[in-house]
C-alpha cells in the first residue's frame, strides 16, 4: 500500500500503540504558542483540529514505535548549519538501516527541514530502547533522543500529520505501509545497536575513522595526518557529508592550515564535498560561491577552537582499565552536578570563574585520555581556558588548597605538573551509604556516557573561548555568560544571575556590554543570542582581536627559550670530552637532527660579555625565528 492511500488521522489510528493521542492547546487568543501536547483526544472517527503526537510504547511501557528525531535547530530557533547537518545524519541512519536490512520511513518533520525516521516494532523493551537511544546519540550530535528514553510520554508526531506552523510532516522514503505491518524484532534492535557502538566516533573526533570509502589516489597540497588525510580522501564526503568535512576543518586546523589553506582544498578535497554542496529533498545542490565561502569561514573558526582545545592532548590510547574511566565519568558527571547546583560557589569572584573553567579543562582532559592523573602545564591549560598563565597558575594553586585537585607530581625540567581530579564531589555511582555495590556500568553505556560529557564540556569551553572574552576585553564571565545563550532560547537578568551565581546587578552589566556590541538581542522572555555572530568584530572594535593567538606565539616562544637553556645546562654539566661540538647560533646551515621523538640538538646558547647565558638575547632570537634551520642569521657579530 502506497503512502497516497493514506490520511494523516487514518493512519495515526493504525500505528498509534494507545487508546488516545496527545494534542496541543490553544491559548486565549486561538494561537499555539508551545510545543507542547497536554491533553488527550480519544482515537475515533473525528480528528483532532490540532496537531497531535502519538506515543512510542503502549501503556505497558513496550516500545511499539521508534522515532528519531534529528532536529536542526539551536538555542536561537533554526540553525542552517544544524539543519543540513541533521539531513546528513539522518541519510547516515537510513544507511545503516538498510545494510540490516530493517524497513524504516523518513519524513521530514516540517517545513523548517527536520527529520523524522520511523520504524515499526513487534515489541521491544524500554531498556533495550535506551541502550539504542545512547549509541545513536554518541554517533549523531543532532539527534533528541529523549523520546526514546522515556516509555511513559515520548511520543512524536506521525508521517502527514499538521505542524502548528501550518505544515506538515511529508513522507521523503518508504513506505507507510511498514508502520502498520510491524516487520522489526528485538533482535534487529540488538543488532543495530551493536553497530552504532561499533561505529561511535572516538573521543577526539578528529582521529575517529573516515565514514566512507577513501581515494587512495588523492593527496592534499599540504601536509596532514594520516587520519586527516584519510577523512580529506573519503569519497563524496562518506555516509555523512557535513561531519566528514568537518573532521577536515579540525585536521587541517591541527596541521596550523590557513583559511586560505582549507578555501583551496575545499575546491577539490573528495571529504569536503559539504562546502561544495548541500543536501536537499532532491539530492545534493551545489552551493553558490558567497554561501559555500560564508560556511567555510564559520566553520573554520568553530574548528580551531576546537583544535586549541585538544592541542595538549597527547596521542590517543585505548582504556585498558574500565574501573579507572568509570571512576573518571563519575566524578566528572559530579562536577557538572555540583556546577549546576551551585553556581554561587564558582561565579561571585574572577578567581572563582576561572576556576571552575580549568577545573573543567582538567575534567576535559581526563575524559580525553581515560587516565585519573594528567600532565597539564600551566600554558596548555590557560590556552584551553582562554585565560592568562599567571591566572591559570593561580586557580590550579587555589584549587589544590581547597581540596578539588591533588598534585600528583611537580613540574621537572622540561615535563608538565600531574594533576588529578578529587573524587569528594558527590557519592560515587553504585554506592549505597558505606555498602558498595558491584553494579558497573555496562562498557557500551559508560562509553556513550563518556561521549556525551565530551561534548558538554566541548560547548562548554569552546562558546566562551575568544579574544572578546580575555582579561582586557569584556572578561571571562562574559564569555561564561555567551555560552549560556547557546543552551537556552533566552534568559532574563534574573536566570542569567542564578544559572551564573552573580548577582542581578552585575548580570545586568554585563548584557549592556553584550548588547551594545550587537551580541544579543531582545526577546519577548529577556534576551537572546543575535542572529550573526560578531564577536571577531567586537573584538577589532575593542582593540583585542589576535590577543589568544599572539598569546599562542609567546608561550611556545617561552617554552623554546627554557628547553635550549635546559640542554646548555646538561652541555655544561657533562664531562668535558662527553660534550658534543654544538655550532654557533649564527652559523649555516643550521641542521636539527632528530635524535629521538622530542628532542633535537641545540646550538650554543648565547652568552654576555660577563659569560652569563644572555636569555634576553635567546628570546629575541627564538621571536625572530633564527632557529628555524632554513633562516638567514643576520646577527653575526654575537660572541660564541
Amino acid at each position: 500500500m502506497s503512502s497516497k492511500v493514506w490520511t494523516a488521522w487514518t493512519l495515526t489510528r493504525q500505528i498509534n500503540p494507545r487508546e488516545h493521542v496527545g494534542t496541543m492547546k490553544r491559548d486565549a487568543y486561538g494561537q499555539l504558542p508551545e510545543n507542547s501536547y497536554p491533553r488527550t483526544h480519544r482515537l475515533g472517527p473525528l480528528q483532532p483540529t490540532v496537531p497531535w503526537l502519538v506515543r512510542l510504547a503502549d501503556d505497558a511501557g513496550t516500545f511499539r514505535l521508534l522515532c528519531f528525531d534529528f532536529d536542526g535547530k539551536d538555542a536561537n530557533g533554526v540553525s542552517p548549519d544544524l539543519m543540513e547537518q541533521a539531513a546528513d545524519d539522518c541519510d547516515a541512519l537510513a544507511s545503516t538501516l538498510d545494510q540490516l536490512g530493517i524497513a524504516h520511513v523518513v519524513c521530514q518533520s516540517s517545513g523548517t527541514g527536520g527529520r523524522h525516521l520511523w520504524v515499526a516494532l513487534y515489541g521491544c523493551s524500554a531498556g533495550t530502547v535506551a541502550a539504542l537511544a545512547g549509541a545513536a546519540r554518541a554517533n549523531f550530535s543532532t539527534l533528541d533522543h529523549g523520546m526514546l528514553c522515556n516509555p511513559r510520554t515520548g511520543g512524536a508526531r506521525p508521517p502527514l500529520s499538521p505542524h502548528r506552523d501550518g505544515s506538515s510532516s511529508t513522507v521523503l522514503r518508504g513506505f507507510l505501509n511498514t508502520l502498520t505491518e510491524p516487520s522489526t524484532s528485538t533482535d534487529d534492535i540488538v543488532a543495530l545497536t551493536a553497530r552504532l557502538n561499533a561505529s561511535r566516533p572516538a573521543p577526539r573526533p578528529v582521529e575517529s575513522n573516515p565514514s566512507g570509502p577513501v581515494d587512495a589516489g588523492y593527496s592534499s597540497h599540504r601536509p596532514l595526518h594520516a587520519t586527516g588525510q584519510a577523512h580529506m580522501a573519503t569519497v563524496n564526503g562518506g555516509s555523512n557529508p557535513s561531519w566528514t568535512g568537518f573532521m577536515c576543518l579540525l585536521a587541517a586546523a591541527s596541521a596550523g592550515w590557513s583559511l586560505a589553506d582549507v578555501a583551496r582544498e575545499a575546491r577539490t578535497a573528495p571529504g569536503m564535498e559539504h562546502y561544495r554542496t548541500k543536501n536537499t529533498t532532491r539530492g545534493r545542490k551545489a552551493r553558490s560561491a558567497a554561501e559555500a565561502a560564508t560556511r567555510l569561514e564559520r566553520q573554520w573558526a568553530k574548528a580551531q577552537h576546537y583544535s586549541a582545545l585538544q592541542a595538549p592532548l597527547p596521542r590517543r590510547q585505548a582504556p585498558v582499565d574500565l574501573s579507572e574511566l568509570t571512576a573518571i565519568v563519575n566524578v566528572t558527571d559530579a562536577l557538572l552536578t555540583r556546577f549546576r547546583v551551585s553556581p554561587g560557589r564558582w561565579g561571585r569572584t574572577e578567581a572563582g570563574i576561572s576556576q571552575r573553567t580549568i577545573l573543567s579543562c582538567l575534567a576535559y582532559l581526563s575524559l580525553q585520555t581515560g587516565k585519573r592523573t594528567v600532565a597539564a602545564s600551566t600554558r596548555d591549560l590557560a590556552l584551553m581556558a582562554g585565560l592568562g598563565r599567571m591566572t591559570a597558575a593561580r586557580a590550579l594553586t587555589a584549587l589544590a588548597d581547597t581540596g578539588f585537585l591533588e598534585r600528583a607530581s611537580l613540574s621537572d625540567g622540561g615535563n608538565a605538573a600531574e594533576w588529578r581530579l578529587t573524587s569528594d564531589f558527590s557519592t560515587a555511582y553504585g554506592t549505597v551509604g558505606t555498602q558498595p555495590l558491584d553494579n558497573p556500568r555496562p562498557p557500551t553505556e559508560l562509553f556513550n556516557l563518556r561521549a556525551a560529557l565530551l561534548t558538554t564540556l566541548e560547548r562548554q569551553l569552546t562558546e566562551g573561548r575568544h579574544d572578546l572574552f580575555t582579561r582586557p576585553g569584556l572578561g571571562h564571565l562574559a564569555g561564561q555568560l555567551y555560552a549560556l545563550f547557546a543552551q537556552h532560547p533566552a534568559l532574563t537578568v534574573e536566570s542569567a544571575a542564578r544559572l551564573l551565581g552573580v548577582t542581578a546587578r552585575h548580570t545586568a552589566t554585563i548584557l549592556s556590554r553584550l548588547r551594545h556590541h550587537r551580541l544579543i538581542m531582545k526577546h519577548p522572555d529577556g534576551w537572546a543570542k543575535a542572529k550573526r555572530d560578531l564577536r571577531d568584530h567586537a573584538a577589532r572594535i575593542v582593540g583585542v582581536a589576535g590577543l589568544l593567538l599572539d598569546r599562542v606565539s609567546r608561550y611556545r616562544a617561552e617554552r623554546d627559550v627554557w628547553a635550549w637553556w635546559q640542554a646548555e645546562v646538561d652541555q655544561m654539566n657533562a664531562a668535558p670530552r662527553q660534550r658534543s661540538r654544538r655550532p654557533h647560533v649564527s652559523s649555516r646551515t643550521l641542521t636539527f637532527v632528530e635524535e629521538a621523538p622530542g628532542e633535537r640538538s641545540w646550538p650554543r646558547y648565547p652568552r654576555g660579555h660577563d659569560r652569563r647565558g644572555d636569555h634576553r638575547t635567546a628570546r629575541q632570537l627564538v621571536d625572530d625565528g633564527a632557529l628555524q634551520p632554513d633562516a638567514r642569521w643576520k646577527y653575526l657579530g654575537h660572541a660564541a
